[in-house]
């Protein structure tokens, strides 16, 4: 499982502080079916990705990200639903699980541990664990609006708004072939004027829950 920084498309970029950090989910990225192959078995599973923007900052004092991509799975022995129910703090119940949008994901405030390794010569912040963010510690809010992409019901401007990687790797999957994506690529939806509706939902997604639950 490949858990990187992905601010940018750059191989260069500043590590966030090794260690415990509040954060907040600044984007659900339907990644669409994708092939990954583990001790020699090939598979094809709906992926997502859930990025993160870091209370930390980087030098020029715009918020780290840290990044995760997981198979779009609550099977109870998916990793999605195990990091899922740490950030809760509880387990799913299985009404929840019957139905569960992950777009209330966004903008839901977690405390993440984060770790530094080396693969193939470069450094990578990973993502070691998450929880719920203690009482008495607030995490900020957002800098950047949400990003919610949907391969069910895309929005094309939000998808040229990605990152080249993510573009590639979105295009690859079935579901991009399937979903009609225009021939001429859209203008991203961040260069939209200011008074144009915001390209994913803006609530929070968690406020009517009891608790204290994030989502």
């Amino acid at each position: 499982m490949a858990l990187t920084i992905t601010a940018t498309d750059s191989t260069e970029f500043e590590l966030p502080p090794a260690g415990a950090t509040a954060a907040r989910c600044a984007a659900v990225i339907d990644l669409g079916s994708q092939q990954s192959t583990y001790q020699g078995e090939t598979k094809t599973q709906a992926k997502i990705l859930l990025t993160f923007e870091l209370a930390e900052l980087r030098s020029d004092g715009t918020p780290h990200r840290v990044s995760r991509r997981m198979t779009a799975s609550l099977h109870k022995k998916a990793q999605l639903r195990a990091f899922l129910e740490q950030w809760r703090g509880r387990a799913f119940t299985d009404e929840e699980l019957r139905a569960f949008n992950v777009g209330k994901l966004l903008k839901a405030p977690c405390l993440l541990n984060l770790v530094h390794i080396e693969r193939a010569g470069k450094q990578y912040a990973n993502i070691l664990s998450v929880s719920p963010v203690p009482k008495g510690m607030t995490a900020p809010e957002l800098v950047d609006a949400p990003v919610l992409f949907d391969l069910s019901a895309p929005d094309w401007q939000v998808f040229a708004g990605l990152s080249s990687r993510l573009q590639e790797t979105i295009s690859a999957s079935p579901e991009y072939q399937a979903a009609n994506p225009p021939k001429s690529s859209p203008a991203p939806a961040a260069s939209r004027p200011a008074s144009a509706p915001k390209p994913a939902p803006a609530a929070d997604g968690f406020a009517d829950f009891e608790d204290d639950i994030p989502f």
